[in-house]
């Protein structure tokens, strides 16, 4: 049985199909679309910040201190201070009845079995930052194997650490670590379009959870699966001793200046510029220097820079009006020029 529409209905669903297929083309298509009937852009001062985030890895020269006899423990020393190569940071007081307890942290021990920094001195190893917590992995982040472990095997440990605080140890057990902060590096992996504008020995910012530090870029290698980038670092970190796996930014340029959409750059006579509106409505050509991009707007100087010849240029100011297409612009200066 056919069920017949009443014309009013029909005109009903009529205007909602439309109305909804106007919202669609407001919310979806329009926004893509209108940058075509924009003709111009107004020149405004602004921050381009260019970062990548990532998961850095800890690399450090670590020696653990382990129990030499069962007993009671003491700590000399306070978690994440520096103390020297030969320092003394725990006592253990021999205890039969401490012998008797159950072993414990079998997990971490187990890893570190053949661990060339495994101490039984009660006294630092070497010069460094003491702490109580050890991950069982300091034998694998070491500054012979961060060139060569996998990426694959490196994302799909679990990074869970253990705190060896107590009043009795086992003979064998883990008591203390050391992490040396003159030198240590971050190694962690970055797409190719973030390592094109990476270059060894260059300064970048990383933002870690407990406060941002500076870094040189020590290491850059292509493989199959991204760019290994490892950085080096000799500066303070709140989270040193006890971190592993830790998510950062790597900010790479962080510049004021004006803000210009990529589409109005565009380059005359091997000159990078934009066309500006001058006084008498006309559109002219203006060389500027572009002190960061991120693929879609730049950052550039204002007023007047320095070229590579050692010229004075003066360049764009606030608020000046440049062409967001200057193709057409461009054509027209050509052919005035032939």
């Amino acid at each position: 049985m056919k069920i017949k529409l009443k014309n009013k209905t029909k005109r009903a669903i009529c205007i909602y199909v439309i109305v909804l297929l106007l919202l669609y083309i407001v919310v979806e298509i329009l926004p893509s679309v209108t940058d075509i009937f924009e003709t111009t852009q107004i020149l405004e001062p602004g921050n381009l910040t260019l970062s990548y985030e990532t998961t850095g890895y800890f690399i450090k020269e670590e020696a653990v201190g382990i129990a030499a006899e069962s007993g009671s423990i003491a700590y000399l020393v306070e978690e994440k201070t520096a103390v020297k190569k030969g320092y003394p940071v725990v006592s253990v007081e021999p205890s039969e009845s401490a012998s008797r307890e159950n072993p414990r942290y079998t997990e971490y021990t187990d890893k570190l079995k053949g661990f060339e920094g495994l101490s039984t001195d009660y006294n630092a190893p070497i010069s460094g930052i003491f702490s109580l917590y050890i991950d069982g992995y300091e034998d694998y982040f070491t500054f012979a194997n961060m060139e060569k472990v996998k990426r694959s095997t490196v994302e799909s440990l679990s990074y869970k650490t253990v705190d060896t605080e107590r009043s009795s140890v086992l003979e064998g057990e883990p008591v203390y670590k050391i992490s040396g902060d003159d030198n240590w590096y971050i190694l962690c992996w970055v797409d190719e379009e973030t390592a094109s504008g990476y270059e060894e020995g260059r300064k970048v910012e990383l933002q870690l959870p407990e406060g941002n530090v500076e870094a040189d870029i020590y290491k850059i290698k292509e493989e199959k699966d991204g760019f290994r980038v490892i950085f080096h670092l000799d500066v303070y970190y709140e989270a040193f001793a006890e971190s592993r796996a830790e998510e950062m930014t790597i900010v790479t340029s962080d510049n004021d200046g004006l803000i210009v959409d990529n589409k109005c750059i565009i380059e005359k006579d091997g000159k990078k510029g934009v066309y500006v509106r001058n006084k008498n409505g006309e559109y002219e050509f203006k060389q500027i220097k572009v002190i960061s991009s991120n693929g879609e707007e730049s950052v550039i100087e204002d007023a007047t820079f320095i070229d590579e010849e050692g010229n004075q240029v003066y360049t764009v100011d606030v608020y000046d009006e440049v062409l967001k297409h200057p193709q057409s612009a461009l054509e027209e200066d050509e052919e005035k020029e032939n």
